[in-house]
């Protein structure tokens, strides 16, 4: 017996009784209508007897009086509170089958003389088929009722010893027909409601795994969605952080008020276009600018106009210059524009054009004219020092400025 055959058989054993009952009362008010109808048929045909002796056919109404009784008994009787148990259920159950059994031994003695089975039948088959109880009770009760025909056939049977013999072997054989047939019947009963039972168990388990599966994957289905959008939001926030970051970056390397490029960025820059020119033989040329007499311009038009043409000058700056080329706010009215890849004359007219196109436009919203002052200077080649260029520069911004101002000036 497995694990799982265990509560199996307990809850057959638990449920027998309940079939049992349902059984015994068809089978009771079918033997109480036979037993009712044969005994009316009896007296309405007058074939009883008023001698006190006991024909044949009164010895049948007797017999079926007797079980129409235990029919009788079996329809009223309730064993209520005494047998609530299972097992003192089923005991009560083949203690009324066995009170039938008298019933069949005596019909199958009085049916002796005329070779008919057919009251033994009535009663041993139907026990047979329809009782549950364990195969050794089975075979007991069919044995029971060929102990009582037995020694009814020989005694009451009016047959020869060699009918005898023969009607014994007969209703012999019937009992173990019958007896096979209660160990088969409940066999295949057992069996087929553990299969039943075990399949339900199994079947319950599957719907609870698989409503725990079910669970599981919303669960899971949950936490992916929210794993997804901590993705989408983390992704939202490296990207919100990586701008911020550039942002940063171009704020630490850009004046906030001309939007060029400031000392710190200039000077780095400075160093890096030194190395690479040096290391590859680039020329690098570098201007230092100022605008010329841009003090009185703020004195006159005010802090906010001084630094509007600030502003719009280092747009034409940009605006004039390479796309490789670094503009950058020295500092006060200064610019410096670092020009890699370029000679210092190349810079110088660049700076001329820039100068000439200044000059015509005036700039701010108070359209102040301006102009500027340059000095431009190139990588040499013994240049040690990535500032030397710029000193050099800021020289020749000097010579323009002595010089007139207005005007570019080369190292």
């Amino acid at each position: 017996m497995t694990a799982t055959s265990a509560p199996a058989q307990t809850a057959y054993l638990e449920q027998r009784p309940g079939v049992n009952a349902h059984w015994r009362r068809r089978f009771a008010l079918a033997l109480l209508c036979v037993a009712a109808g044969l005994g009316l048929s009896h007296l309405l045909s007058g074939s009883l007897r008023a001698d006190g002796a006991l024909a044949p056919p009164e010895r049948f109404v007797l017999v079926f009086a007797y079980l129409g009784c235990i029919a009788l008994l079996a329809l009223l009787a309730d064993p209520g509170p005494l047998a609530r148990r299972a097992r003192l259920r089923t005991l009560l159950d083949d203690a009324w089958m066995a009170l039938l059994v008298p019933g069949a031994g005596a019909l199958a003695t009085l049916d002796a003389t005329k070779g008919d089975l057919s009251g033994y039948l009535l009663i041993c088959l139907p026990v047979a088929i329809f009782h549950s109880t364990s195969p050794p009770r089975a075979v007991a009760l069919q044995l029971g009722a060929l102990g009582f025909a037995a020694p009814g056939i020989m005694l009451y049977g009016g047959l020869d010893n060699g009918a005898t013999a023969l009607w014994l072997s007969v209703v012999g054989a019937c009992t173990a027909v019958f007896a096979g047939i209660a160990v088969v019947v409940e066999t295949g009963r057992r069996n087929a409601f553990v299969t039943a039972y075990e399949l339900e168990l199994r079947s319950a388990a599957l719907i609870e795994a698989n409503a725990r599966l079910e669970s599981n994957n919303r669960k899971l289905e949950l936490r992916t969605a929210e794993l997804a959008r901590l993705n989408a939001d983390l992704e939202e926030s490296s990207a919100a952080l990586e701008t911020a970051n550039k942002r940063l970056e171009e704020l630490a390397g850009t004046d906030p008020l001309t939007g060029v490029a400031n000392r710190r960025q200039l000077f780095e820059t400075i160093a890096r276009e030194f190395g690479r020119a040096r290391r590859y033989g680039n020329e690098l040329a570098l201007a230092v600018i100022d605008l010329d007499d841009f003090g009185p311009i703020n004195k006159q038009h005010g802090v906010i106009a001084a630094d509007e043409v600030l502003a719009e000058f280092a747009a034409a700056l940009r605006a004039h210059t390479r796309a490789v080329d670094l503009v950058a706010r020295y500092g006060g009215e200064e610019f410096v524009v670092l020009m890699p890849g370029c000679a210092a004359g190349a810079a110088a007219l660049l700076l001329e054009r820039v100068r000439a196109s200044i000059a015509g436009v005036p700039l701010g919203s108070r359209r102040i004219a301006l102009t500027f002052s340059a000095g431009v200077a190139e990588l040499a080649a013994d240049d040690t020092d990535p500032l030397s260029v710029v000193h050099r520069a800021d020289a020749a911004l000097r010579r323009a400025k002595t010089g007139g101002k207005n005007r570019v000036e080369r190292s």
